[in-house]
Order: structure tokens, then sequence, then C-alpha cells
């Protein structure tokens, strides 16, 4: 990581140019926070942390990078895993991903991006806890390292689960994971070997204890950019239950989840795209002055963002999973089964017999959710992120954790466990109540056993969706990739239509960045197979 020791370092200088005030997140003056001061107390750390915050979301400050952090990861890990599928070639962007060449070449711009991001937010983390070393304990100082230990965590969670075998499926105590990054010193950073899977996850832990610590005397988060203890908590839940730690995953979750309300039906088909919604625990709340443009979550996801991406390219729901569905679901309604099809044009469109009913139903289709006459629609395409004002690129929230991933989590950890399946269901049905249309009777979930964990897992990639799940799910679960009645082109996903499951194909390894392998003498590579 040589390359980038220098940025870890000057976060201050990061901090004053994407400084951001703790209650609304708006700019301030790039010299609003000296870069001398800039760890001298808790309230400058408390913007410092703001420069993260920014960071998971925003077009990135790292040189040779145009890519905006969570905004590009999340899609793409869910662009190679087979639930939201790519209508076509769009303007080629994410091409190589539904192929599996990205994450497999380890030259490949799109992989380092993902290495560096995770390590740019723990390098900046870290120099606030080491920062903090010394300094008079405050509640506003419990809040600062609070978040900092959890990004810490998160972050290496990350990188342990995209570049190492997975815990359950693998050796964790010999399966090389990733380095451990806790110091600030050039000396300490540089040829930095990979830790075992196991020792990662110990350090993970460590910090998520530490950070709920730290919580436990902090002051409360102003803005759900933030994180808060709910947050960590439901980073602890997620780290358990890839971990195969289902007490401590169901219990972590359960905390988590406390004091969110589940989305009615009217705020669930809103769009997705305000972190003012209910179960929103963390997410970034984007003003005007912060839009990423053509590097925005919704340019990549949003169904009427005006952009070539997904104009041309409509992302519609794998059809597998769209069957599972109960038609007294309400979520049925965030794919559009029978949207025209502008691939196909209206005579080949089995569901329209004449023209006139095909435009008809593309003019309703544009209306309705306030896209342009440019789009291209197709059956089963997603409305489920819509922008606030569509057709245009106006910038929108982007969730990272709702309270409906801690009602998944704890059901399908309560199931995993002896004599609590009657829990489980209990959790379980609770969403899928709050997920019934009105007037309608909830088709409870009664199942048993294994049948009980796999509807559990079904109500989970419905309810996550497109939300960056679906690749880390597949890995814990180890699940073969079979698109086979999706819907998906074997033309247009190539070696991305099938795969053999992670336990036994390295191709699901993120592969080391090349860039990294030469200047870290340290450094060991991932093995690979034949695609």
């Amino acid at each position: 990581m040589r390359k980038y020791i220098n940025k870890f370092l000057l976060m201050m200088l990061v901090v004053a140019s994407v400084a951001c005030s703790e209650d609304t997140l708006t700019n301030l003056p790039t010299d609003s926070v000296a870069p001398d001061n800039a760890l001298s107390s808790p309230e400058n750390m408390i913007a410092a942390l703001n420069g993260v915050h920014r960071a998971m979301y925003s077009q990135s400050d790292l040189e040779d990078y145009n890519y905006a952090g969570e905004s590009y990861i999340m899609p793409m890990l869910e662009f190679s895993a087979g639930d939201i599928l790519h209508s076509g070639s769009g303007n080629g962007w994410f091409r190589n991903n539904l192929k599996w060449l990205s994450h497999t070449n380890p030259n490949g711009a799109d992989l380092s991006w993902v290495w560096f991001h995770y390590y740019h937010i723990i390098g900046n983390v870290n120099n606030i806890i080491n920062a903090a070393e010394g300094m008079t304990p405050s509640a506003t100082l419990s809040n600062v390292l609070g978040q900092a230990y959890a990004y810490r965590a998160w972050a290496h969670h990350r990188l342990v689960c995209l570049f190492g075998k997975n815990y359950i499926h693998g050796t964790p105590s010999t399966d090389l994971g990733v380095p451990v990054m806790l110091k600030t010193d050039p000396a300490k950073l540089e040829g930095q070997k990979r830790e075992t899977v196991e020792n990662v996850y110990v350090q993970i832990e460590k910090d998520l204890q530490a950070s709920l610590a730290h919580f436990a005397t902090a002051d409360d988060a102003n803005n759900k950019s933030h994180i808060s203890i709910n947050v960590a908590q439901g980073i602890a839940a997620r780290v358990s239950l890839t971990k195969g730690d289902y007490v401590a995953a169901a219990n972590y979750a359960k905390a988590a989840r406390t004091g969110f309300n589940l989305m009615n039906e009217a705020d669930y088909k809103l769009g997705f795209n305000s972190v003012n919604l209910s179960e929103v625990m963390w997410g970034a709340e984007i003003v005007d002055s912060q839009t990423n443009y053509f590097y925005a979550w919704f340019y990549y996801q949003g169904t009427n963002f005006n952009g070539s991406q997904n104009r041309s390219n409509p992302k519609f729901i794998n059809h597998n999973l769209f069957a599972k569905i109960s038609d007294t679901d309400y979520r049925k309604d965030m794919w559009l089964e029978k949207a025209p099809n502008d691939f196909l044009g209206w005579e080949k469109d089995p569901n329209y017999a004449t023209e006139a009913e095909f435009n008809a139903a593309f003019a309703k289709l544009v209306k309705d959710y306030n896209m342009t006459n440019s789009f291209y629609t197709n059956a089963y395409m997603s409305v489920k992120f819509l922008n606030k004002d569509g057709g245009t690129i106006n910038p929108d929230d982007i969730f990272y954790m709702r309270a409906s991933e801690m009602y998944l989590i704890e059901a399908e950890a309560l199931a995993r466990q002896a004599g609590k399946e009657a829990e489980a269901k209990e959790v379980i049905n609770e969403l899928v109540t709050a997920r019934t249309r009105v007037g309608q009777t909830p088709v409870a979930i009664t199942s048993v056993g294994e049948a009980l964990i796999q509807d559990i897992l079904t109500q989970r990639r419905i309810e996550l969706w497109g939300e960056g799940h679906r690749w880390l799910d597949m890995l814990r679960l180890d699940l073969a990739l079979d698109l086979t009645g999706s819907g998906a082109s074997s033309t247009l996903y190539q070696k991305g239509f099938n795969q053999a499951k992670p336990s036994v194909n390295n191709n699901w390894l993120y592969q080391i960045p090349q860039e990294e392998i030469d200047a870290n003498s340290e450094m060991v590579k991932n093995p690979t197979a034949e695609l």
C-alpha cells in the first residue's frame, strides 16, 4: 500500500476539502478546520469523521480513480450475483462485471478500487483512533471513537469477505485474509503481510467491542450518515452471521433494530431515496452541492435517473426470484412483469396484441415513474429505486443499512439454532405481515427445519434486492451461480452465467491488485481458477 500511505497520513487535507457540518453535512469553507488542528480535539475529529462519511459515497480523492465509494461498490457486488440483471450492454459500464472479468483480473481498476477504497477509510479512522490516545474522556470523544472503531471493523470485514475465503466454508486458521491495518506510522504500513482469516476476524470483533463500549458513554448521533450504537450493533450482527455465530447474530440484530419501525406500503413505494424513512438506520444524506452526477448510486440503479447507463439498460429482477413473491405481497409491485419490451418491439412482445396497446403501456409507465420517452423499458424491470425528481440527474440519498435486514438476520440466526424455530417464525412473520397489502391476509411462513431457513433466505433476497448484499450472501451460503430461467442473456453474461459454488471455485475470490503485489514484497497472491 506504499502508493497510498501519504494519503492515509494526510487525512486532514482531505477533511479540509470535504468537511461537513455535524448536523446537516452541508459544505463548510475549506479552511474551517486548519490542517494542524484537524485531530486536536473531539470537536475537530467530528469534522474529520464527516470527511470519512462523505468518502463513503462521494467521488474519490484517490489519484487514478473516479469511482464514488459505496455508490459504485454496492451495485458492482449485485451485478455479478444474479438477482438484479441487466437488459443489455447499456453504455458498457459494468459489462465486465457481468462476465466475471473484473474481480478476477488483478490489473482491473474495479478490483483495485475496492482494495484501496477500504484501506483509505481504515487509514483515515486510524489517524483518529491513534490521535485520541491520552485525550480527556468526554461524551463527544466517545462518539468519535465509537464511530471510528466501527468503521475500521466494517471496512476490514468487507475486505476479508471479498479477498479471503469464507469463514464457515474455508479454514480460517490457515486461509489468508487481508492485512490488518492499525497504525499510521509509515514504517508500520509498508510491506505488511496478509493475516489469516481468523486473525482478521479477531481484530474485527475487538474493534466492535471497543466501538460498543465507547457508544455506551457517547452522545447521540446527529445524522443517519453517522454511525450510531444501533449501526455498530448491526455491523456486529453481519459479522456474527458471516462467521456462523448465530447466537450473537440474533442478539445483535434484535438490539440493532430497536427503535426503528418497518416502512408501510406507501413509504416503501416512494423510491428508496430518503434516509428520513423510518427503518433507515445508516445512509448518506445527499445535498445538491454534493451530487456525483454520473457516478451516483441512482445512475447505476435508479429507474428514472436521466443517465445513459440505466436509460438504455433498465435493470430487472431474476424471473425465478419474482415467481417466489406472493400476490399478497406489495413488494411484487417493485418490478413490472409486463412492462413493454423496447428491445423486442411490440410485434415480438407477448404481452401486447397491438402496437396501440404497447404504446399506451409505455406512455403510462413514463408518466407514472417520471421518465422521458428516451428511456428503454423491459419486462420485469425494477421501479424500486426512483429519483424524487425523475428524468433529471438531481442527487438522492443512499442506504447502507435498514431495520428489515436486522429482522432477516435475527430470523435466520434463530432458525439455525436448536429449539428456536418458533421465535424465528415470529420474527420473520412480523416482516411478512408488514409487507402484505392492506386488506390482504399475510401468507405466513409455517415451514420447519431447512425449509424454514430457505423461506427466510427467500424473504432476504426479495427484501434486500439491489442493496449490495447478494454477492456476500452467496459467499457465506456457498451458493453456485446459475442464471438458467432468470431472463438473463447468456451472450451478455458469458462466464458469469454459470459458476460453481465458492468452496470449490476460486473464481469467487477477488484477486489482490497487481499494483499491491508489485509494491509489497510481503503480499501473497490469491489462487486462481480457469473461468
